[in-house]
């Protein structure tokens, strides 16, 4: 389908992308609020959620094994620090990622990731692929990346007002073990209920598929996670949490990269410390306000003498209202992010940035009549950017979106839509804002202005008993990308670039009847800048290249004690496209990069042999085949020119064993 096919039918059909209303995953969405099912939209966006169980089943121990099942998001490598989140080949610069509405948009390093979170804690993931509704919040280019956590009710079984459970994992890829401990409680009236929930991990390096060792990748976990929650009212309920992460080891000084003679063994430890407050007052059809308010902080030290100490604060506040009418429901609200950055040496500070970012947005939903709904809204963002070098950086915008969703049989409906959403000027990431002697920071141009995304979208859902399916496509455009302008490789300074392009189409099918559930997924999309496609390498956390990503996945309850599954997923090459970059001015030597292909295959066995999950053991194989590949989500591999560059294989087969005892 090409471009103009693309336009006429979505302004055709009435214009937008995948539009989620307020849905349960951001600021509500720990409050226990329903999810707002938005039938008006251009894809099926708002069921594309990884749910708990699935978490479970696979054993997941980080971020690639969390998106393995859609193909549409990608992370890879073997050191979780170093994992970056790509939604259609659009980085985590320019997605709104969240845990519990808190928005993770700090940034310590480039060279590594902006997400590390215990996956043990996570109750689901919810992805909005693509710019679409207003309420997908600041910054999301992309779409929007959101973590919810647990809550004491989803621990609690039945009637049971307090209980604990702990948790063994085995890994024999590295020989690790990991350990949690967990309990929770409500009172007797069920107004007031709690968590504590405690992991300590011993992970040592791994090793690729063939059976080299992976260096860099062993740490030492520690997480703490707190989480109250309490019913003032019939119209009112509060939750609490707070959250600290660490992680400390021997990790490579660039942990996405290999060991070389510029990249050696550093030591390491990163923390992550974050408070979030969610409130609920829902009085009636007109007032269901929410209010998701939060503060949080990541931090890198390394070194052992001197530390170099990387700080990303963060502190937001969003305020929503949702109001029910005849044959519409309006989404209204405001958000408002502060970000700081900051570098020290040896306890010195050597450079910071701060940034702070309102937005107002506006979203509705019309039930035209039972076959026709439309959605329709927009935010208006303002961002302001006080840099390294002093510059104040201002840019405000209007970012609309449209869409039409139409029921051509109760089975099958259509969809299509356009939608905008930009992003101004934010503070860069911690290890490069210095102004000391010797080295400079990365510094802006002053002239920068706001990059839009424009996305069109269309696609077809069709639903019959057990079975559904949908297909769909999508052209999006990032105009004024801020990043180093190709061809020169190494510029330190970040101004507006050539546009990012990116044509893609997805398709999805599932069958689920007793006990037997089978998905199908399928993705493919070709991103481009200056008319050569990205590359992880020099787009770093804006872009990257993903081969085209077929997702199987098969399970079934053999009885009311044994489940079994099977997935895999097979990437496709990337054709060879050769660079012509420059240094200072100067041409270097011509650099041709392209990406093998891989399939990986995982299994699992889950036994339960009590109705009330009392006990629960899994048996999860990854990589049962010990594919040894370079996962298209890690840099790219430029050693036939510039020695050391190349990402980290991903790990080669590992065996996961869990013991789960519920008191």
């Amino acid at each position: 389908m090409n471009n103009k096919t693309l336009i006429s039918v979505a302004i055709a059909a009435a214009i937008s992308s995948p539009v989620m209303a307020q849905s349960d995953t951001d600021s509500g969405a720990e409050l226990g609020l329903d999810m707002i099912q938005v039938v008006g939209q251009a894809t099926a966006g708002a069921n594309n959620v990884i749910t708990r169980e699935q978490l479970e089943n696979a054993q997941v121990n980080d971020l690639t094994d969390i998106f393995a099942l859609n193909p549409e998001v990608s992370a890879g490598g073997a050191v979780a620090i170093a994992q970056k989140i790509y939604v259609r080949n659009v980085g985590e610069d320019m997605l709104n990622v969240t845990v519990d509405g808190a928005a993770q948009s700090g940034g310590v390093f480039h060279h590594a990731g902006r997400v590390v979170i215990e996956p043990d804690l996570i109750k689901q993931v919810e992805v909005e692929a693509g710019a679409g509704s207003a309420t997908a919040g600041l910054g999301a280019l992309g779409g929007a990346v959101r973590f919810v956590t647990k809550d004491p009710e989803d621990l609690l079984r039945g009637s049971e007002k307090v209980g604990a459970t702990i948790k063994s994992t085995y890994y024999s890829n590295g020989e690790s073990v990991k350990n949690s401990a967990t309990v929770y409680g409500a009172d007797s009236k069920g107004k007031f209920s709690g968590l504590a929930n405690v992991v300590s991990a011993e992970l040592n390096n791994r090793e690729d598929g063939d059976g080299n060792e992976i260096v860099g990748s062993e740490s030492e976990n520690e997480v703490v996670f707190l989480k109250g929650v309490a019913q003032l009212t019939e119209q009112q309920k509060l939750s609490i949490s707070y959250e600290s992460l660490s992680q400390e080891g021997d990790m490579l000084y660039k942990p996405e990269w290999v060991e070389a003679v510029k990249n050696p063994i550093s030591k390491t430890e990163a923390n992550r410390e974050t408070f979030i407050a969610n409130y609920n007052f829902n009085v009636s059809e007109l007032i269901n306000l929410s209010v998701n308010a939060y503060q949080s902080e990541v931090e890198q030290l390394r070194g052992e003498t001197a530390v170099v100490d990387g700080d990303a604060k963060t502190q937001g506040l969003t305020i929503e209202n949702t109001s029910k009418l005849e044959n519409m429901k309006l989404i209204y609200g405001v958000n408002y992010r502060k970000d700081q950055s900051s570098l020290s040496e040896s306890g010195a500070l050597a450079g910071k940035e701060s940034s702070e970012v309102m937005g107002l947005y506006v979203q509705d939903i019309i039930s035209v009549n039972d076959q026709l709904t439309v959605t329709t809204g927009f935010r208006f963002d303002d961002y302001s950017l006080t840099d390294l070098s002093d510059n104040k950086i201002t840019s405000n915008g209007f970012a609309p979106n449209l869409s039409a969703n139409y029921k051509v049989t109760p089975k099958l409906s259509v969809s299509a839509g356009y939608a905008e959403s930009i992003r101004g000027a934010t503070v860069a990431d911690a290890y490069t804002v210095y102004a000391g002697e010797g080295y400079a920071g990365y510094i802006n141009d002053p002239d920068l202005k706001e990059e839009r995304s424009k996305n069109i979208e269309v696609a077809a859902e069709y639903e019959s008993g057990p079975f559904n399916a949908t297909i769909g496509a999508y052209d999006t455009t990032i105009e004024d990308p801020v990043g180093k302008s190709y061809p020169e490789i190494w510029s330190k300074t970040l101004t507006n670039g050539t546009d990012i392009h990116t044509k893609g189409y997805f398709l999805k099918g599932g069958y689920e009847q007793d006990g037997l559930s089978l998905m199908a997924s399928y993705h493919s999309a070709e991103t481009k800048q200056d008319g050569l496609p990205v590359t992880r390498y020099q787009q770093g956390s804006t872009a990257a290249s993903i081969g085209d990503t077929l997702a199987l996945d098969v399970n079934y309850q053999l009885d009311s004690a044994w489940t079994i599954g099977l997935s895999g997923q097979l990437v496709r090459d990337i054709d060879p496209a050769t660079y012509h970059f420059t240094y200072n001015g100067a041409a270097e030597a011509p650099v041709t990069i392209e990406k093998d292909g891989y399939f990986t295959t995982d299994v699992y066995v889950r036994w339960s042999p009590m109705i009330d999950d009392t006990v629960v053991v899994n048996l999860t194989g990854k990589n049962l085949t010990d594919e040894s590949y370079l996962n298209h989500a890690s840099p790219e591999d430029l050693t036939a020119t510039y020695a050391g560059i190349k990402g980290q294989l991903d790990p080669g087969r590992d065996v996961r064993l869990s013991v789960a005892y519920k008191f």
